[in-house]
């Protein structure tokens, strides 16, 4: 007999999700079996030691291959007619247009910067999104040969995916978080935490079975190294707008500014290695600086640099190095460090989850791209993840660095480690 559970998931932020109609966003079932396939196979790497084989074998098993057949977990989702906001439209947080931070973390869907030449303004969708909230539920129906330990850990990645996750683009920037709000497992219902401690108690409750391997995983899952950060918002305050002040942060740590100012504050400049290479590059200059690659690619590819006293510009790629007459075939590698908004009751948490693992494939080299190029190999020291802990140190507000003191305001800030 087939045995059915119903969860019950909250969208908290806006949606960006489509289906072959790109007008039109909807949410769709085989975004969530994606997203629900990738956080199940973030704990399968510990829980199954590490053995590939075994991985793919059992995830195969569980959603379906062409040589597996059917799944052995089929769901069903039933959710109510949301509100769409078409492209075109300009993104608003209570009447008010959503904040430059946001705005920042939805490169590529919306514009940061209003700009006449282009006759935009700043919070416009370039592309349509699903207002937020809404609750959807979805029904995981278990075939009868699935092992205990099977089902235990789609439950697991059912309740990761509205703890940590998000659907949709921009999903790792904190558009489309999850909240899972309950779910019935015949007469067992569980029911969401209800404060920042229970909700670290739940995720600490993930390493049990961890074998907690000394090696990089190749691929984002969780090991010895990672770790989540629960950042609380203030009461009354919108899921949006703790968005908008994690976005501020980040842009106050990681920008060089725009003729030393960042959000009209003077810029930081924290990364003055990164900015004189990348200047050389865009410049086809030279320069001194002893790094071969800008530090902040810990913090994903490509991305863009910009010197406004010269006009001139530049990006960082990855490149398959052994492919010269298609050097951009990898190009991007997703941030490992992941920013879910959680709410519990009128209080939005924002939860960050840094998921290090092997960063660019063995084949791949870094492109530096200006006036002048350059190809690097990556450094794979343990300094290549240091921007990103610096960053989580800074949230907690480390006193006597000024780097890492922030400048925005939180609440309470509670740490995950699976070491």
């Amino acid at each position: 007999m087939t045995e059915t559970l119903t969860a019950t998931y909250r969208v908290v932020t806006p949606l960006f999700m489509s289906g072959a109609d790109q007008s039109r966003a909807e949410l769709r079932l085989p975004s969530i079996k994606g997203a629900l396939r990738f956080w199940w196979r973030a704990l399968a790497w510990e829980r199954l030691g590490g053995d590939l084989e075994q991985i793919r074998r059992q995830e195969a098993e569980l959603f379906g291959s062409t040589d597996t057949g059917q799944a052995g977990v089929l769901m069903r989702l039933r959710a109510p007619e949301v509100t769409q906001l078409s492209k075109g439209v300009v993104l608003k947080d209570g009447g008010r247009v959503v904040g430059e931070g946001a705005r920042y973390l939805g490169y590529g869907v919306m514009e940061a910067f209003a700009s006449r030449n282009k006759g935009t303004q700043e919070g416009q969708l370039t592309r349509a999104c699903l207002a937020a909230p809404f609750d959807f539920t979805l029904q995981v129906c278990f075939k009868p040969n699935l092992t205990p330990k099977q089902r235990d850990g789609i439950v697991d990645a059912l309740k990761l995916l509205g703890t940590v996750g998000a659907l949709g683009s921009k999903a790792r920037k904190g558009y489309g978080s999850l909240v899972l709000k309950e779910y019935q497992d015949g007469e067992k219902v569980w029911q969401a935490p209800q404060d920042i401690i229970a909700i670290k108690e739940e995720l600490e409750k993930l390493k049990s079975e961890f074998k907690l391997r000394t090696d990089k995983p190749p691929y984002t899952a969780f090991s010895r190294e990672s770790k989540i950060l629960l950042v609380e918002g203030e009461v009354s305050q919108s899921p949006l707008e703790l968005l908008n002040r994690i976005g501020r942060e980040m842009v106050f740590y990681r920008s060089w500014g725009n003729n030393g100012k960042v959000f009209d504050q003077n810029a930081e400049q924290n990364f003055p290695d990164d900015h004189d290479l990348m200047k050389a590059i865009a410049s086809g200059g030279t320069s001194s600086v002893s790094i071969e690659h800008p530090e902040r690619v810990a913090f994903g590819l490509p991305h863009n640099y910009f010197f406004s006293s010269t006009k001139d510009k530049a990006e960082v790629k990855a490149v398959d190095a052994t492919n010269p007459r298609n050097p951009t075939a990898i190009e991007r590698r997703a941030s490992p460090l992941q920013i879910h908004i959680h709410q519990i009751g009128d209080t939005p948490i924002a939860v960050l989850t840094f998921l290090p693992s092997q960063f660019l494939p063995a084949n791949a080299k870094i492109r530096l791209i200006g006036k002048q190029q350059k190809v690097v190999s990556v450094d794979t020291s343990n300094n290549l993840w240091q921007p990103i802990h610096e960053f989580f140190e800074r949230m907690k507000n480390v006193r006597g660095q000024p780097h890492l003191q922030r400048k925005e305001d939180f609440g309470r800030v509670v740490e995950v480690r699976y070491a």
